[in-house]
């Protein structure tokens, strides 16, 4: 490799807006980024997470919940009969953890907006649904998962948009557009870099495209600039019949006509309007895959979406990386975060360097 010496910090080019930008970018967003790529390492990999908090955390007093009717082994709906007699309110969501086990849990509206969230209990109900025993109690406090959701999802002086997921995002790309236009002048000029700077700048550069997609739909989910998933959008809805006399508002039933719909037993649902609207999804935590919406009063299938016509699954899709090695395994996106953390600290290594040193090449 031709080698020649790097850009000193001199006097003038510490005036220089772009060096500056990139500079104090950079220091400004150390905090928000080191926590942001644990934050998104972490939260990728749900099952250690779960498993490291259940080692951590004993288990909330378990309350004494019994059905007075005989137990209907894998039955939702006796579930949801065992969680509201333990917390005297029911339960919107129901996602799998387990072959046996489900997580029972927003008591009270399901909603993402951050206030109306912020009022709902946050108690997890873990069951298993051979004895329809509950088996763990959570809550914010004892959950690693919903604790790092919480602190990604976190504003700042409760302002709307200012979250820790939005200023990491808007760090990185000014991060990125500073540092591109930073290494395509040194480029024009022939200049090459040495030690920590060429490593700084060939990572950066590597990983360039993977975090224009993590920002860019990060801001998405905050301000929707892509626009609103099309409400009516759906794949053909086959025609299914359940061979039984229909239960108006069972959600067993509806769960039943969901997998004679798309051939694969849902693992997730969200429940709204008393179960005029469910969302039944085929992934545990009720973003990929295909979903199925439908009324459970009436037994009807009003839609079938996925990716490939819901905007929201595209985004999420996209953002955590799963579409590139899936969720609980080693996914592409944890490459890219341990590169980014690299660069975080090694910005910081050559920043005090040059502090340090100012006539050294770096």
């Amino acid at each position: 490799m031709q080698e020649a010496t790097a850009v000193l910090a001199t006097p003038a080019a510490k005036r220089d807006w772009l060096y500056l930008v990139h500079r104090i970018a950079g220091l400004i967003a150390v905090p928000f980024l080191a926590v942001s790529i644990v934050l998104a390492v972490s939260l990728t990999h749900t099952q250690l997470l779960n498993a490291l908090s259940e080692k951590l955390y004993p288990s909330l007093p378990i309350p004494q919940a019994k059905l007075d009717e005989s137990v209907k082994p894998g039955s939702w709906e006796q579930a949801l009969k065992v969680a509201k007699l333990a917390v005297g309110a029911d339960a919107h969501v129901i996602t799998t953890r387990d072959e046996n086990t489900i997580v029972v849990q927003a008591f009270g509206q399901h909603s993402h907006d951050p206030q109306a969230a912020k009022a709902n209990s946050t108690t997890q109900l873990l069951i298993d649904t051979r004895t329809m025993d509950i088996v763990r109690v959570q809550d914010a406090n004892t959950s690693l998962v919903s604790k790092g959701h919480g602190i990604h999802a976190y504003r700042f002086m409760d302002i709307e948009g200012l979250s820790l997921s939005t200023v990491s995002s808007v760090a990185l790309l000014v991060l990125l557009i500073s540092g591109g236009m930073l290494a395509w002048r040194d480029r024009k000029a022939g200049k090459k870099y040495e030690r920590v700077s060429f490593w700084h700048v060939r990572l950066g550069q590597v990983i360039g495209v993977f975090v224009v997609v993590i920002a860019l739909t990060t801001l998405d989910f905050e301000f929707s600039f892509f626009g609103q998933s099309d409400s009516t959008a759906s794949h053909p809805i086959p025609a299914v019949q359940l061979g039984e006399p229909v239960r108006p508002g069972s959600l067993d039933q509806s769960r039943r006509m969901v997998e004679l719909a798309t051939g694969a037993a849902p693992r997730a649902v969200f429940i709204r309007k008393n179960g005029d609207d469910l969302k039944f999804s085929e992934v545990g935590d009720g973003i990929g895959g295909k979903s199925v919406w439908m009324n459970a009063n009436t037994m009807s299938i009003n839609r079938i979406t996925d990716w490939r016509n819901n905007k929201q699954a595209l985004m999420f899709i996209l953002h955590d990386g799963r579409f590139l090695g899936g969720m609980n395994a080693l996914n592409i996106y944890d490459v890219v975060a341990m590169i980014m953390l690299f660069l975080v600290i090694n910005g910081v290594v050559i920043f005090l360097r040059k502090k340090k040193f100012p006539s050294e090449t770096v």
